[in-house]
């Protein structure tokens, strides 16, 4: 019960920074995600402590960030497109600066050293291009991005408690011992429930259109939960930081959107074509 608490005074917290922001301005929005992608960042940088692995965390910072900054300023139309090809030639810099340093096990230094910048400054800089007149037109810019946070998080709260009430039948034991076929299903129910909802409210796409949106939130959010959970299991830790008491680190709260973002984008995208 004291954990549900904890977890619930936290969840108040954490909504009301990502929503407020949003409503408030995209570039605050925008910078709420940079230092949320940042943190992340330094979480998986350090799980590498644990291991005989040497990344190169002062340039990983760097080149995340540049990606991170370059992609949001790109989906807000601040900069041209064509700083896109520019990005690719990043990845460059960790081969050449492994060559001047004298570390064990550079191929996996430099695998650990590029591996976060994609699996997180890339995805938290997908929900930018959730605000990008491409997949929004000329609606409010925060409506996308609050109905993506609104299913995600009705997926995430009913699939806890309706897993910690029935949850019996587990979905992949060996990666997520706690998650359930019970909770998965409950979570799923609720977050196409959220986005019925929101197809009352939010005209951007129809009642169908909603509920597929749904579904591919839904689905692609659990396997980036299931893939967290991988990220954890190799490194042997329970959590990826303590930054939000009751829900681990910020790879532990963002691990759905990590994987979700990016997809309910490429969708939007194709409805758009």
């Amino acid at each position: 019960m004291q954990n549900l608490y904890t977890r619930t005074i936290t969840g108040i917290f954490f909504t009301a920074l990502i929503i407020g922001s949003l409503l408030l301005h995209p570039l605050a929005f925008a910078a709420v995600i940079f230092v949320m992608m940042l943190v992340g960042l330094l979480e998986f940088y350090r799980l590498t402590g644990s291991q005989e692995i040497h990344p190169q965390k002062v340039l990983g910072f760097i080149v995340g960030a540049i990606m991170y900054i370059v992609l949001a300023l790109i989906a807000l139309e601040m900069v041209s497109a064509w700083y896109l090809a520019v990005l690719p030639l990043l990845f460059l810099i960790f081969f050449m600066a492994e060559l001047y340093r004298n570390r064990p096990n550079s191929l996996l230094n430099i695998a650990f050293s590029i591996f976060p910048v994609a699996y997180i400054s890339i995805p938290f800089a997908m929900l930018i291009f959730l605000m990008n007149p491409l997949v929004i037109g000329k609606n409010p810019h925060w409506h996308l991005l609050f109905a993506f946070f609104f299913i995600l998080w009705s997926n995430d709260t009913f699939a806890y408690l309706v897993g910690m009430a029935v949850g019996k039948h587990k979905l992949f034991e060996k990666i997520s011992p706690k998650k359930t076929w019970e909770g998965t299903i409950g979570g799923m129910f609720f977050g196409l429930l959220a986005s019925f909802i929101l197809s009352l409210f939010f005209k951007e796409l129809n009642m169908w259109q909603w509920l597929l949106a749904a579904m591919i939130i839904n689905i692609s959010g659990v396997f980036g939960d299931l893939s967290e959970s991988l990220v954890k299991r190799y490194f042997q830790v329970k959590d990826s930081g303590n930054i939000f008491p009751g829900h681990g680190g910020v790879l532990d709260r963002f691990d759905a959107v990590i994987f979700s973002a990016p997809a309910l984008f490429c969708y939007l995208l194709l409805l758009n074509l």
